[in-house]
């Protein structure tokens, strides 16, 4: 069944947005809490409560992105994670399937082969950057449609150390299976600058519109 991003309706898509800029102006966008007593964090202020699937079922935006966008707000410095989460969702299509993009396939392979920002870029060490050209290459090959699951979750003894390690009690769901993927991960935690990451993230996202998926994905080059 497709999950797509806000039912496929605009006026929901402008209504969080609203109600998410309304909290921030309140100042009632905090760290630390979900949802308590008309305060909370980046989800809680998107759907006023602390039940990241609500995204799927109220947003049409898959649950794991929902952990992504709370990840970051806790960890941006305090003026950026006040307007991370109207970036988030502004950064969204609306009527697209994300994960019919491979929009997490899409995410991790730009964190590593981003010219500039990306991983590969970045390591000196031939055996690390090695390591972090194949699963880009994997990458690669599973954003063209093949099949590379079992190649890909190979690479998972290191996926849920460092900052994703909070992602691991969800590693059974069956859709978070991409995750797996996420291996060398492990190195962007301590050598990419979150900041880096976070607008990443946003041009992924904003890249899963038909139109810009038909011109390229971002970070395959």
């Amino acid at each position: 069944m497709s999950l797509l991003t806000f039912h496929g309706d605009p006026n929901l898509k402008a209504q969080r947005i609203a109600q998410v800029r309304a909290h921030r102006i309140a100042d009632q966008l905090v760290h630390g809490i979900y949802w308590e007593k008309g305060k909370g964090c980046a989800v809680g202020c998107t759907i006023h409560s602390n039940d990241h699937h609500a995204y799927e079922t109220e947003l049409g935006i898959p649950e794991e992105l929902a952990w992504m966008e709370d990840h970051i707000f806790e960890s941006l410095p305090n003026e950026a994670s006040m307007m991370w989460p109207e970036r988030f969702l502004e950064a969204i299509p609306v009527g697209v399937d994300l994960r019919a993009t491979h929009v997490n396939k899409r995410y991790v392979l730009a964190l590593l082969a981003d010219e500039k920002r990306g991983l590969i870029a970045r390591t000196r060490n031939a055996e690390t950057k090695k390591a972090s050209e194949e699963t880009a290459d994997l990458l690669r090959r599973g954003v063209a449609g093949e099949d590379v699951g079992k190649e890909l979750k190979d690479r998972a003894y290191l996926a849920y150390r460092a900052y994703l390690a909070d992602l691991a009690d969800l590693a059974d769901r069956a859709y978070l299976a991409d995750l797996a993927y996420l291996a060398d991960r492990a190195y962007l935690a301590y050598r990419a600058d979150l900041a880096d990451l976070a607008e990443i993230l946003l041009e992924v996202l904003a890249a899963s519109a038909p139109s810009h998926l038909s011109v390229g994905v971002v970070g395959a080059k």
